[in-house]
């Protein structure tokens, strides 16, 4: 009875662990093709200055940050290195000209976005923040991948888009 018992234990965490890491690795991936649309985002939108690096942070999930920090490696922009970054505040996001926010939590999203300087920084979420300001969102439509871009907000924060970029996206207004 206590073999049959730590064997169903044992079978039990078996599954429990093969299930959580399935479903990190589907995580994983996900932040993947995300930070290969960022990429491509950094060659068709243009900032108005950089400085010495271009900087990109990543709020409040290790493991978009490994996938974003492992697509940018050795990677430039216009010249210049790419550091990436794990936004812990709004100085973080101030610093970046380009912030991914994660699926996460939205109340802190929302507070960190409404707190960060918009100017010269492209901000791109997961979640539909359009109204709130954010100038691309990640959609998911019969399992494609796509991105939502409000083209008043990306012009508010003072960067301007390429139209092949544009011609991808579904545009809000």
């Amino acid at each position: 009875m206590y073999r049959r018992n730590f064997y169903q234990s044992i079978i039990g965490v078996f599954l429990f662990c093969s299930l959580f890491s399935s479903q990190a690795q589907a995580q994983a991936n996900i932040y993947k093709l995300h930070s290969l649309f960022l990429y491509n985002f950094t060659k068709h939108i243009q900032w108005q200055e950089v400085g010495n690096e271009f900087t990109i942070g990543v709020f409040g999930n290790d493991i978009a940050l490994k996938e974003v920090k492992s697509n940018f490696d050795g990677k430039k922009f216009s010249g210049k290195d790419i550091k990436v970054i794990n936004i812990a505040g709004v100085g973080d996001a101030n610093s970046s000209q380009l912030v991914y926010f994660p699926k996460s939590n939205k109340g802190k999203i929302l507070d960190l976005f409404e707190s960060a300087d918009k100017s010269n920084t492209l901000f791109v979420s997961e979640d539909d923040f359009i109204v709130n300001g954010m100038p691309i969102i990640f959609t998911v439509k019969a399992d494609k991948l796509g991105f939502r871009v409000s083209k008043s907000n990306l012009d508010a924060s003072g960067l301007k888009i390429s139209s092949s970029l544009l011609s991808l996206a579904e545009v809000v207004d």
